[in-house]
């Protein structure tokens, strides 16, 4: 091994306008790929000093100093392909206190990253190849690892052994947090193991430790994931000769292509939903949950649709109205941006977009959307009302504006009701501090607010200048951090998410809406430490943006009874823990499409996909052991040779073209005789999937046998 590097990541980086190196050649001449360097200050910023050191010691470029607190500095440094480092400096000794420096390529692809811990730290900037190639001896191949950084880099370690289970490199161990680490190696061509291990046992969390050969190729990559926690191998193979175990089911969401061997690992990214579009944009600042994205809204303007998708920068409007990739039609940038902003919110009201954010010096901000694809009208953009908020939510019968948890230059309060009858110029309504302490969520219809408020539970008021209380429900099961909610109002239903590990969503009748009841609980299913976070409703059906395992559909039209019907994983997680995967998701558009927005992988557009039956109005068609005799949906768990069990789909509608010409005449000998009604009375007190039910109540009884009599003794 040689040539041992380590380099900090950061999840602070933060995007502005970059500012050219007064000591490079312009980028607009620079005969080599530029290189931005992005620094990130918080304080004490005028101790920071940094510059890029050739091979031999001496300046490439820098020093760099004279930094201000709170702030983005940008250099494009034109560099000839070369290895170089990076010397970070802190004149006080006492480190950059979070602050920090990235360096990418024009692709923004990463190439190093660091801070400083006290008065210096160098980093390798390798922006060629050969700097990570290690001339080996005749016969040796010489590959090199890449292990991302991990915020427990002291529980990982991780070795080589050989075909006989011998040693040949590592134990590796003693990692920093949040540190990469990059190893060379010269190895005969041969087929290895890489043991993983962590020693908590709750999984690598966020860690990958990849191999790649002299031209950098990927060789092989994995790490420990939960289930088991504890430990995990990988093939290494050096030779074209070495079994390769991996996923071979083509249908799975991790096949390998260059698998040869099944090791059973093969998951399954869907059921019953289809992919329809996508978009992302690899370029964004990242944060600290290892994405760029948050929540989405989704309308339907001059006959497209189109999807409202928040990122650390603005919001981005998006053209889904074909298949394939999304195509980004306007960018509205948020009051702030940057890799500190996690969270941005969206409701719409007609063509009216709404907008507010978590973070910084944020504000409310409205939009006109109502010339897309052409143009968007700002309204409002003021922080007047609010700096920052965690939801925003407008009551489309009232023009009420719901604010919660946001704060404002005069107050914060836990939730703020501005008159937005006129957008362009908000007017305070009512502050409800007096009445309710701490709001996460919040939805409201026809004045009814149904408010998540964390660990005190759920709220119902009804919105007036002197509001009141409805109904409350503060102690329930599997009682978490009451996140998120969704109210039929038609069905009487509502549904709501504690943001808990572990915690199942809740459905409650609301028919008495003075004695709330939680009725059935849902879950994915996936993890015992699977969590879920925003949720719409429509036709009956919730749609949950559920973390790590994506998009989840549930049937609550029958809240005693609610189902999984359907679902499409955004996101192969390594481990149920921290906050990874499908964060928002939007169910109202007209075409029946959903919108996820993934922290990580950007916009989902999917498709659920629903067998069209055609059944007859007066005789009972048997579907999957189901005897249906209505115009409905339908669902069922079936056995499946390739995944072991598969959820079955169906929505029903009435063709009587299709009716039998004799319903009744079961001998189908052209009349209703008494072999009908022998084979009629055979099957009486069938219950369920029957083969005779002529009035459509999915059993055979007296009452066929009745409707059977009025055919009786007549010709077809």
């Amino acid at each position: 091994m040689a040539n041992s590097l380590k380099i900090f990541l950061l999840s602070s980086t933060l995007l502005c306008a970059a500012i050219l190196n007064s000591s490079s050649v312009s980028a607009q001449i620079c005969p080599y790929p530029t290189i931005t360097a992005e620094l990130t200050t918080l304080i004490w910023a005028e101790e920071i000093t940094w510059s890029i050191l050739n091979e031999d010691g001496t300046t490439a470029a820098g020093p760099f100093t004279n930094f201000t607190n709170n702030s983005t500095f940008v250099e494009q440094l034109c560099l000839p392909p070369g290895c170089y480092s990076a010397f970070l400096e802190d004149s006080f000794g006492d480190g950059w206190h979070n602050g920090g420096i990235t360096f990418t390529t024009v692709t923004g692809e990463l190439l190093a990253s660091g801070t400083v811990g006290e008065f210096t730290n160098l980093i390798d900037l390798f922006t060629s190849p050969d700097c990570y190639a290690t001339p080996c001896p005749p016969g040796e191949t010489s590959i090199y690892s890449v292990l991302t950084g991990d915020p427990y880099g002291v529980e990982l370690s991780w070795g080589i052994n050989n075909e006989l289970g011998m040693a040949v490199a590592g134990p590796f161990t003693g990692f920093a947090n949040y540190t990469q680490y990059t190893n060379n190696f010269c190895l005969s061509p041969e087929c290895y193991t890489v043991w993983m291990n962590d020693s908590y046992g709750d999984g690598w969390q966020g860690a990958e430790l990849s191999f790649y050969d002299e031209f950098g190729v990927l060789i092989s990559s994995g790490l420990v994931p939960n289930p088991p926690g504890d430990s995990a191998t990988m093939p290494l193979p050096l030779t074209d000769f070495c079994p390769i175990p991996g996923c071979t089911n083509v249908n799975a969401f991790n096949y390998n292509p260059l698998a040869t061997q099944n090791d059973g690992s093969c998951t399954r990214q869907s059921d019953n939903v289809e992919l329809y579009g996508f978009w992302t944009d690899a370029t964004l600042p990242i944060t600290g949950f290892g994405g760029s994205f948050n929540d989405v809204e989704g309308l339907l303007v001059n006959g497209k649709e189109y999807a409202i998708l928040g990122s650390t920068v603005g919001t981005h409007i998006l053209d889904v109205s074909a298949p394939g990739e999304a195509i980004e039609v306007a960018f509205l940038p948020g009051a702030t941006g940057g890799s500190f902003v996690t969270h941005r919110d969206y409701h719409i009201n007609g063509s009216i977009l709404y907008a507010v954010c978590d973070q910084g010096s944020s504000s409310l901000q409205i939009f006109d959307l109502n010339t897309l694809p052409n143009s968007v009208t700002t309204l409002y953009d003021s922080n007047e009302f609010c700096i920052t908020a965690h939801n925003v939510f407008v009551d489309n019968a009232s023009n009420l504006l719901y604010l919660c948890s946001t704060a404002s230059p005069g107050a914060n309060t836990p939730i703020r009701v501005l008159d937005v009858s006129d957008p362009t110029a908000p007017v305070p309504y009512l502050d409800l501090a007096p009445w309710i302490g701490y709001c996460h969520d919040i939805y409201v219809e026809n004045d009814t607010a149904w408010i998540n408020s964390g660990g005190a539970g759920l709220f119902v008021m009804h919105i007036s200048p002197t509001p009141s209380f409805i109904a409350t429900l503060t102690d329930y099961p599997f009682q978490g951090t009451n996140h998120s909610g969704w109210w039929d109002s038609q069905a009487q239903t509502y549904v709501f998410a504690d943001e808990t590990h572990g915690s199942p969503l809740k459905v409650v009748d609301t028919s008495v809406m003075t004695d709330l009841q939680v009725v059935s609980t849902l879950s994915s299913g996936v993890d015992l430490q699977s969590i879920p976070h925003n949720l719409m409703m429509r036709d009956g059906f919730v749609y949950v943006s559920y973390y790590h395992d994506g998009l989840q559909v549930f049937d609550v039209r029958d809240p005693y009874n609610s189902k999984l019907v359907a679902w499409y994983d955004t996101h192969i997680e390594s481990s149920h823990a921290g906050y990874a995967g499908a964060w928002g998701v939007h169910s109202a558009l007209p075409s029946g499409r959903i919108l996820i927005s993934d922290i990580s992988g950007g916009l989902f557009v999917l498709d659920i996909i629903i067998e069209e039956l055609e059944v007859c109005p007066t005789t009972p068609t048997i579907w999957n052991g189901i005897s249906i005799a209505s115009e409905d949906y339908f669902s069922t768990e079936v056995p499946d040779l390739e995944w072991g069990t598969d959820i079955r789909l169906s929505h029903s509608t009435f063709n009587s073209a299709i009716c039998p010409l004799c319903p009744g005449d079961f001998d189908l000998n052209g009349n209703y005789g008494v072999g009908d009604l022998q084979i009629l009375l055979a099957t009486i007190g069938c219950t369920s999937g029957c083969i005779i039910d002529l009035n459509g109540d999915d059993s055979t009884t007296v009452g066929d046998l009745l409707v059977w009599l009025g055919y009786f003794g007549n010709n077809c």
